[in-house]
């Protein structure tokens, strides 16, 4: 056995590979069996009578995909086999990292044994094993195997993690991505729970696999027991369908089932159920049992570079289903048809729209079908005077059972341009006008119920001055900023004959203040001449606190009201809205929005949202509470509070609460509440929820959920829903 000097590498360069580094690397590439190999290494010997090169000292040897690291290598060239020894490391091409003392690898470093191997896998679980043996299909057979997701204790390492699976042998298939138990022991915290004869897993590198998900598992004071198994199913890339029996020992069973599938320019997704349940005659049972279901099905599709087009079906059997099971909480299904555009400041889109409304307050005959509404809008680049133009156009057909149809064409055109003068004072001028024509049957409150054909007109025009002060103070902005708008525009102009479909629910506050128009939709205007005032004050910090406060009032002076009473802006003078905003930091945050009634400074419309965020716990509130007075079709006051606590107890324990109270007319009743803990690491999550409901409807009585979940990191586990 003789050293090789670099005289000697030059000729043997047609057998193989080799990098050299006598003190200093060198580096050279042989073939073999038409495979690159690269090898580095302190000290290289060759044995040229056996044909066994030796490599010493931080050695690192690169054939096709994989690397091998340790102290020694030895690589005979007469039957290709490499053996390793000493802190011994390979890496994998899916990044996986094999550690040993020794090694004997041959056919490109992928078929072998290892001795008590070590592995880490790509997600950082981890596998071990006395020795195990590489076999040409790209499996690892291991004797006496241990696997675990579960990280070690860092104070003491040989301590047994919280949960790891033991095998007499434990196969990884490295095509099939399966890891396989045969003679398997559970262990948590070292201590034997569960023993099975065989058993299999996808192994970290699995994305989506079909196969059993975690059970649902929970009781109901309602619905009783209620145990579902979901089993999800992929047929290629790009589908995968999952199937969940429910059973509940009170009521019957739920199948639910959920489609998913990609396409080149789109997608679609399906959700669906159908149930054998227990019927009911309002809130009596009938003694059968019936069929009910439920779909939402949902699509979209890029036509071309400008426009795509989707769907979207929702359709429940009957009015309670959803939410006595708990598979949705919508008040209304909406079904949805459309098309739609954008180019540049161009918006264009048709659409169809059916709704199905599960309140009980509702009746399905009055329910509109609106087929087609369709909507344009442009924005214009800003002209040489700082003017910008806009066109809103829309065309409505909506038909129902009972009640009014309309037909509807409209179109708005709005220009505004602001302008500051020298002395920091800001002018803005806009104006709209709003044409409309109308064809409406069985109009409500016309001579009787005739149809009815109507047009409208109605421009407006508004200038709003605003004369910001600011002045520094330490690190921060104090700003005082008095607002004063006049709008004028033509009396009436809400005339009987045109039915009011997208223009109901309005409410007075700081946002719309000085809004042209402040109704929402077309078919209701402001109509008028008034005038509206506000004072702006704010505190502005260096680091990104602030706190803002605004405060105003609306004066009409000229024509008759446009609004209900209880709006706050039936009479001339308006009641007196304001909102404070509070943020000093980034995790806190305070608002508060109110409106006062004009003559006795009464309290009718109070809004307080409160949040804090920590890393360690956040806290969100919101409280709000209507006067009776209050334009709407509910009657009697209404207060409520909503409020979220989540707290991290430790580094894995963590607990949540959330509760919605009712507070109307004096009244204390608990809407819904939450109160959930919750252990979650790398490999294991444990929580325990407790639902209560106080909400009554027909055939859904109060309730209260206990919901369990656990779920081991690749093994699934049980949840609740």
């Amino acid at each position: 056995m003789t050293g090789l000097p670099t005289a000697l590498l030059r000729i043997l360069t047609g057998l193989m590979f080799l990098l050299i580094t006598v003190h200093s690397v060198l580096a050279q590439e042989i073939d073999v069996e038409n495979t690159p190999v690269l090898l580095q290494a302190d000290e290289l010997t060759y044995n040229e009578d056996l044909g066994i090169v030796t490599a010493r000292g931080n050695v690192e040897l690169n054939q096709g995909p994989r690397l091998l690291m340790a102290d020694t290598v030895t690589y005979n060239q007469r039957d290709n086999t490499v053996t390793a020894s000493g802190n011994v490391s390979l890496l994998e091409p899916t990044g996986e990292v094999l550690f040993t003392d020794y090694a004997e690898l041959h056919d490109q470093l992928k078929v072998g044994f290892i001795e008590n191997l070590r592995a880490l896998m790509v997600d950082g679980s981890r596998l071990a094993a006395n020795r195990a043996r590489r076999t040409a299909d790209s499996k690892k057979i291991m004797d006496r195997g241990v696997f675990s997701p579960c990280n070690l204790c860092k104070e003491d390492p040989r301590r047994a993690p919280l949960w790891q699976l033991k095998a007499v042998k434990v196969i990884h298939d490295e095509v099939a991505k399966d890891i396989i138990y045969e003679d398997a022991t559970m262990e948590m915290f070292g201590i034997p729970i569960l023993y099975t004869p065989y058993m299999r897993h996808p192994d970290p590198t699995v994305d989506r696999r079909s196969g059993l998900l975690a059970p649902t598992l929970g009781y109901s004071g309602d619905l009783g027991a209620i145990y579902g198994q979901p089993y999800h199913y992929v047929f290629d890339a790009s589908r995968d369908l999952t199937i969940e029996p429910m059973v509940f020992s009170s009521e019957g069973s739920v199948l639910r089932g959920e489609y998913r599938q990609r396409f080149s320019r789109g997608q679609i997704d399906l959700k669906a159920t159908t149930a054998y349940v227990d019927q009911y005659n309002g809130s009596t049972s009938t003694g059968d049992q019936g069929i009910e279901g439920s779909a939402d099905l949902e699509g979209q599709f890029s036509l071309d570079r400008t426009w795509r087009a989707g769907f979207d079906f929702e359709q429940s059997s009957d009015r309670t289903y959803l939410k006595k099971f708990r598979l949705g909480h919508e008040d209304v299904l909406t079904t949805r048809l459309y098309t739609e555009g954008f180019r540049g400041r161009n918006y264009a889109a048709v659409n169809a729209y059916k709704w199905q409304d599960l309140r009980a307050s509702t009746d399905p005959d009055d329910t509109p079908l609106v087929m087609p509404f369709a909507q344009y809008s442009f924005v214009a680049e800003p002209a040489s005077d700082g003017g910008r133009s806009s066109i809103d156009a829309s065309l409505l057909a909506l038909t129902r059972k009972r009640g009014t149809d309309s037909r509807r064409a409209s179109m708005v055109y709005g220009w505004k341009r602001p302008h500051t003068t020298s002395s920091g004072q800001m002018l803005t001028i806009e104006s709209r006008v709003q044409s409309d024509g109308y064809f409406a049957s069985d109009l409500e409150g016309a001579a009787d119920n005739s149809d009815e054909t109507t047009a409208r007109l109605f421009p407006q025009v508004g200038v709003k001055w605003q004369y910001p002060w600011a002045r520094r103070s330490g690190t921060t902005t104090q700003l005082f900023e008095p607002i004063i708008g006049i709008v004028g525009g033509p009396n009436g102009s809400n005339p009987d004959e045109i039915p009011n479909e997208d223009s109901r629910s309005f409410e007075f506050d700081t946002t719309n203040l000085f809004r042209l128009n402040r109704f929402e939709g077309v078919d209701r205007v402001t109509s008028g001449s008034r005038i509206d005032y506000a004072l702006r004050s704010g505190v502005y910090g260096d680091s990104g606190g602030s706190t803002e406060f605004l405060i105003g009032q609306s004066y009409r002076f000229y024509g008759d009201s446009a609004f209900e009473k209880g709006s706050g802006l039936y009479e001339e003078l308006s009641d007196v809205v304001g909102a404070i905003t509070v943020r000093p930091r980034d995790e806190f945050d305070f608002s508060y929005r109110f409106r006062l009634d004009k003559d006795s400074a009464e309290v009718r419309r109070n809004e307080v949202g409160f949040g804090y965020h920590h890393p360690r716990f956040a806290f969100l509130i919101d409280y709000i509470a209507i006067d009776d007075s209050a334009s709407s079709d509910l009657t009697g006051d209404r207060e409520q509070i909503d409020a979220t606590l989540n707290i991290r107890l430790s580094q894995y324990w963590s607990t949540g609460m959330n509760i919605v109270h009712d507070l109307s007319d004096g009244d204390s009743r608990l809407l819904r509440g939450r109160l959930g803990l919750t252990y979650s690491d790398e490999c294991l999550t444990f929580g325990v929820d407790v639902e209560r409901s106080d909400i009554e409807d027909e055939d859904i009585e109060p309730d209260t959920r206990v919901m369990f979940r656990i779920a081991f990191k690749y093994l699934g586990g049980v949840e609740s829903r």
